[in-house]
């Protein structure tokens, strides 16, 4: 502490969990006691640190919490009471009760409801109650809408959000809220776009509260791999997962795990978060090259420990196809089926028909 004066003391605590079989409950019980005010937790020690003034020193705290679900009905209940004591501070007393609720409704598959009661007493003082529902329901191919209210002894809190993903690399949400006890009872607007590339995660946020602010942010995510055979942009690879880079003999614009990591400009392209240990299998999408373009080994099938940087060459070509006449120094057609190669790579671009 700021006075460079020790202070310590003694904790105890106790926890108590048990899973039953037969209807699937789960009942918890913790409870903690801290034998003196000079005992604290790093959480208390910071508060004090930082916020002195306003810091409660924790004395006591008891939590029962209760689970139950009702399979057929796709319904899950779960309670929680929590009594806490301080040496500073009045007591409180905590009553939870959470229901969760999901359904089809003809066309409309899994619709979520979920509410729940909250009450708050401290000592001395008034209750402090809220509640909140939340209902979201699917909309269109990918869509969910949404609808939130939260009441609380002051305020009361409604929010509308819609949500859609509009293709595997595209999604975007809205939302629009009121608050009653806020100026122009808080009317909010806020909205979102992300975009998944090749070469990472690109978002983009805005919110506009009435008479109060507004803001607009924007953030790219990824990775970014070099090694001796290139280096590409690529999606974030946050884990010690290992990477593989792809090379394709310089041919952009090859999708070389289905349709998110597709080779840079320079014929590179790195697929990240791949399993360790066991085999692995990047495959290029045949079916979405761009015009012109041979990939003659489309699979990659090999094992990479953690954290390792593998590397595949590709064999690739890209151009136009035409038809011509070939004859030797000779004036002689060359033979039937004779393979036709790049000189500099070694490819296959095709074969010798009849009469050249």
């Amino acid at each position: 502490f700021d006075t460079q004066q020790d202070e310590r003391g003694l904790s105890y605590r106790f926890n108590y969990s048990k899973q039953v079989d037969a209807t699937n409950s789960t009942i918890s019980l913790a409870a903690y006691r801290f034998s003196d005010r000079h005992f604290h937790s790093y959480a208390n020690y910071l508060d004090h640190k930082y916020n002195d003034s306003d810091a409660q020193d924790e004395k006591q705290t008891i939590s029962l919490s209760v689970g139950q679900p009702i399979t057929p009905l796709n319904l899950n209940l779960y309670a929680n009471l929590l009594h806490q004591t301080w040496w500073n501070a009045d007591a409180s007393t905590t009553a939870n009760i959470t229901a969760g609720f999901n359904v089809d409704i003809g066309d409309w598959r899994d619709i979520s409801i979920s509410t729940s009661f909250n009450t708050t007493h401290y000592e001395d003082k008034d209750r402090d109650n809220q509640i909140y529902l939340s209902i979201s329901l699917p909309f269109g191919n990918g869509g969910r809408v949404g609808y939130d209210m939260q009441n609380s002894s002051h305020s009361t809190t409604h929010r509308m959000s819609w949500n859609d993903t509009l293709d595997e690399r595209n999604s975007w949400g809205m939302s629009a809220g009121l608050q009653s006890d806020r100026p122009d009872n808080g009317a909010q607007v806020s909205g979102n776009y992300q975009h998944l590339s090749s070469a990472g995660e690109w978002d983009i946020s805005g919110t506009y509260a009435a008479n109060d602010y507004s803001s607009v942010s924007s953030s790219w995510s990824g990775s970014f791999t070099a090694t001796q055979y290139g280096a590409a942009f690529h999606r974030r690879s946050s884990t010690n997962e290992p990477r593989l880079m792809v090379s394709t003999d310089g041919v952009a614009d090859i999708p070389v795990q289905g349709n998110l990591d597709y080779t840079n400009h320079f014929g590179i392209a790195v697929v990240p978060l791949i399993s360790s240990y066991q085999p692995s299998t990047v495959a290029v999408n045949m079916n979405d090259l761009p015009d012109g373009v041979t990939v003659a080994e489309n699979v990659i099938k090999e094992t990479w420990i953690e954290g390792a940087i593998g590397y595949k060459s590709l064999a690739s070509r890209s151009g136009k196809d035409v038809n011509v006449i070939i004859r030797n120094a000779s004036g002689q057609f060359p033979p039937l089926g004779a393979d036709i190669r790049q000189d500099d790579s070694g490819i296959s671009v095709g074969m010798v028909g009849e009469k050249g």
